[in-house]
Parts: C-alpha cells; sequence; structure tokens
C-alpha cells in the first residue's frame, strides 16, 4: 500500500509538473506566449495587427479624419495590412464669388469630402523608429474651375464639383511608442510622391495649375496606435 501511495504521488508530482510547462508555453501570457507564436508555421492569428488613425480640427479649418485597418505582422519587424479612411475637410473663405444680380461679392468655404482604400507595409527599422509605405486610391470631391459657373435661385455664382478617384503613394516615417506588451501609439510624416502625376493636375480660375492630391503641397502628418506590432 505504501509503494502504491508512493507511486501515485510521483504521477501527480510530474502531471503538475508537465501541466505548468504546458501553461507556460501555451500563449497564455508574456514571452512565453511571444516565443510560442514565432515557432508557428503558416497563419497565426496571433500575430494580426489591429489599429488605426484619428483626427480632429476646429476653427477656421475643420477636418476630420478616421482611419480603422488591419494587418498581419509577418516577421518581428514587418508588417503590412489595409486600411479604409474618411476624411472631411472644410475651410472658411477660402475663395470669392459674386452675385449677378446685385454685383455683390462674398467668400464662400471649401468644403471635400474623401474615402479612402488603402495597401500599407511598416518596418520597425531600429527600436521606437519606423518606415512605412502607403499606396491609396483616393475618392475625392473637387471644385471644377474649368467648367462654367452656375447661379443659385438668389443669384450668387457657383463653382460646379465633381468626385473623381485618384491614386496616392505616401512615404515616411516616424517614432513609435509601445504603451504595453502588445500595443503602441505612432506620430508619423507621410509624403505623397504622386501628387504631381498629369492626372493629379488641374488649371484654376485663374491659369494656374495645381494638384488635387489630398496631400498636395505639404508633409502628411499622423498619429494612431496599434495593437500586435
Amino acid at each position: 500500500m505504501k509503494k502504491l501511495l508512493l507511486l501515485m504521488v510521483l504521477c501527480a508530482g510530474l502531471f503538475t509538473g508537465r501541466a505548468q510547462e504546458i501553461y507556460n508555453s501555451s500563449g497564455k501570457a508574456g514571452q512565453a506566449r511571444y516565443k510560442e507564436n514565432k515557432q508557428k508555421k503558416g497563419f497565426d492569428i496571433n500575430r494580426m495587427v489591429f489599429g488605426g488613425g484619428l483626427g480632429l480640427a476646429f476653427g477656421t479649418v475643420t477636418n476630420i479624419y478616421v482611419a480603422p485597418s488591419v494587418g498581419y505582422r509577418i516577421t518581428d519587424n514587418f508588417a503590412a495590412g489595409i486600411s479604409l479612411g474618411y476624411n472631411y475637410y472644410r475651410e472658411k473663405d477660402a475663395f470669392q464669388t459674386y452675385n449677378i444680380n446685385t454685383s455683390a461679392t462674398k467668400y464662400l468655404p471649401f468644403t471635400q469630402s474623401i474615402y479612402t482604400g488603402s495597401v500599407w507595409g511598416r518596418y520597425i527599422i531600429i527600436p521606437n523608429i519606423i518606415a512605412q509605405a502607403e499606396f491609396e486610391v483616393n475618392n475625392i470631391s473637387y471644385y471644377d474651375f474649368d467648367a462654367p459657373t452656375v447661379f443659385d435661385k438668389d443669384g450668387w455664382a457657383q463653382y460646379q464639383k465633381n468626385r473623381l478617384t485618384i491614386p496616392s503613394l505616401l512615404l515616411g516615417g516616424g517614432y513609435r511608442q509601445p504603451i504595453g506588451e502588445y500595443s503602441s501609439m505612432f506620430i508619423m510624416a507621410m509624403y505623397d510622391v504622386l501628387q504631381n502625376i498629369p492626372g493629379n493636375m488641374r488649371t484654376d480660375a485663374s491659369g494656374q495649375r495645381y494638384s488635387i492630391s489630398p496631400y498636395a503641397n505639404r508633409i502628411d502628418f499622423r498619429i494612431g496606435f496599434t495593437i500586435g506590432f
């Protein structure tokens, strides 16, 4: 009987030790989960990346920007994915119009709504320093200065607005600040290298050429967060 009890105790001890080993290496927490995920082959849901960006500005210029994204951590330092975005922009007193009946003038706001779909790749160059490339397809509303003006019921001249789909290729980088074991915030500066291609250029009312890229003549600064990378 004593030998049987001793054998049961030894078996229980071995089982407990084995259970603890499985628990610590099965993705339950911390570095154990990271090591196991690193060794897995094929698709691993634990390597999914979620995040996005949000921007709000009010005043003379109103800008509302939201862009959720989802991706996959292909290596420890590289992730890629897709993003959908919406951007509303309004600038007060952007251009002047006139009244055909009274010859009076006034200023009108410039408004624009942009719908975006994109694919992106992000690489950690050194700890907390990231580089990113993102190809976007932007469906934008814009004022067609080449088209004849139309007049509203009160006689005010209005520029016609059209919608058009144009490409952008944003290249840049920034700083990544971890805020947890598997999450971080980032700030990036991006530049559209396609903004001046012929398909993105138009002529304004004074005959000057300009780009209708939503990122024309500026650096685009982005703030966002990621979970999983």
